[in-house]
């Protein structure tokens, strides 16, 4: 659903930034609720629409992350709420008042009383031939999403620690294998999860190797590996899926000093999604919350709006 413009209000009761399923959900739950809501994003949908099926959505046996994402963007619409996608948030900053000055780098600025940031995390790029091309289809960044696609299937996991290592047993543990586990160096984790790995007889670890390319016609087939150290001879390994567990990036660095995060770079919140900062909240992926999934990050987002809603009201 194409965008139509819009030109701000002089005052919102609740910005939301960010357009994945924590951002959409929040819009739609504020504006519900009777609030004045914008919703600012760089883009629609997170890394949601990157999901060829998403078959664990209640209500959804099976369906694309980009559809649906547009159901959530049409629900949205049925409600007033201002969306300005291909605005990138670069500033908040509290004017003294109880409100908010939202400044995006395309200059526009928006005052509000409350928000909910729901950026979400932008996983790292291996950077490699085929990547690109094979998201969605073998390409994953998400073992938790996807690893029941690949039962019975040789996949392979990228990754340095303890997620990449937590990928591989998840796999193991619905049936993926044999499964191969690449790590450029060192994998560093947990000694009972090392232990873990040593055991299970799905997973091949390959230390000091990396990635040099994904191959495949439509759909994964081979993973090239070479060794940490150049040159090293290329080894090809025949496995159908690639699952990338190499960090993320943060997509909040405007919240930076104003709200408190963990060392993970994850914004602390509260059981209602309220962040150190009166005023604003969080939900989604950008969050400490466990369990990054599309149906917990929309729950969040509607927990979040909620919350908004209430403290406005109390005020």
């Amino acid at each position: 659903m194409a965008e139509q413009p819009v030109t701000p209000k002089d005052h919102y009761d609740v910005v939301v930034i960010g357009a994945g399923p924590a951002g959409l959900t929040a819009g739609m739950y504020a504006a519900r609720q009777g609030l004045v809501t914008a919703l600012v994003a760089g883009t629609l949908g997170g890394q949601a629409v990157w999901a060829k099926h998403v078959e664990n959505f209640i209500g959804w046996q099976m369906v694309s992350g980009a559809e649906l994402v547009e159901r959530f963007h049409e629900h949205v619409h049925r409600f007033d709420v201002d969306c300005f996608i291909g605005k990138l948030v670069n500033a908040i900053v509290p004017d003294g008042s109880g409100n908010f000055e939202v400044y995006t780098r395309e200059g526009m600025r928006l005052v509000t009383s409350a928000i909910v940031i729901a950026t979400g995390r932008a996983p790292h790029r291996l950077a490699i031939p085929g990547e690109d091309e094979f998201v969605g289809r073998g390409v994953s960044y998400c073992a938790t999403c996807d690893a029941a696609f690949f039962t019975g299937k040789a996949v392979a996991v990228v990754g340095p620690g303890e997620s990449a290592a937590d990928a591989a047993l998840e796999l193991s543990t619905l049936g993926a294998g044999p499964i191969a586990l690449v790590s450029e160096h060192v994998l560093l984790a947990p000694d009972a999860v090392l232990a873990r790995l040593a055991t299970d007889p799905a997973i091949t670890l390959y230390e000091h190797a990396r990635p040099v390319r994904i191959e495949g016609d439509g759909h994964v087939e081979r993973l090239a590996i070479t060794g940490a150290a150049q040159p090293a001879p290329v080894q090809v390994l025949d496995v159908t899926g690639v699952f990338i567990e190499v960090g993320s990036i943060r997509a909040d660095d405007f919240a930076l000093g104003l709200v408190d995060v963990n060392d993970r770079g994850e914004i602390v919140i509260d059981k209602s999604g309220a962040t150190s900062t009166p005023g604003i909240y969080a939900a989604g992926d950008v969050t400490d919350e466990f369990g990054k999934q599309i149906i917990t990050a929309a729950g969040q987002g509607a927990r979040a709006a909620m919350a908004a809603n209430r403290d406005l009201k109390r005020r």
